[in-house]
């Protein structure tokens, strides 16, 4: 599926920064990024959902800690 990417020129000429920095075409350089963050994303809420578990699971223990 294509798509048109509009950008301003700022954000422009970094793209294409990046794609000479790293010998890849603008589209590789935006694929890599959405990949990237999507991971992060991921990422990020593996770690909420561990934390709430870790939380549920000693609450007692944190209560009794934070006294």
């Amino acid at each position: 599926m294509a798509m048109t990417l509009r950008l301003d020129a700022d954000h422009d000429r970094l793209l294409e920064a990046l794609a000479a920095k790293y010998g890849r075409s603008k589209t590789e350089v935006i694929e890599i990024a959405l990949d990237e963050l999507a991971a992060r994303a991921d990422k990020s809420a593996r770690t909420r959902a561990a934390f709430d578990r870790v939380r549920t699971r000693d609450a007692d223990l944190l209560d009794r800690l934070a006294q």
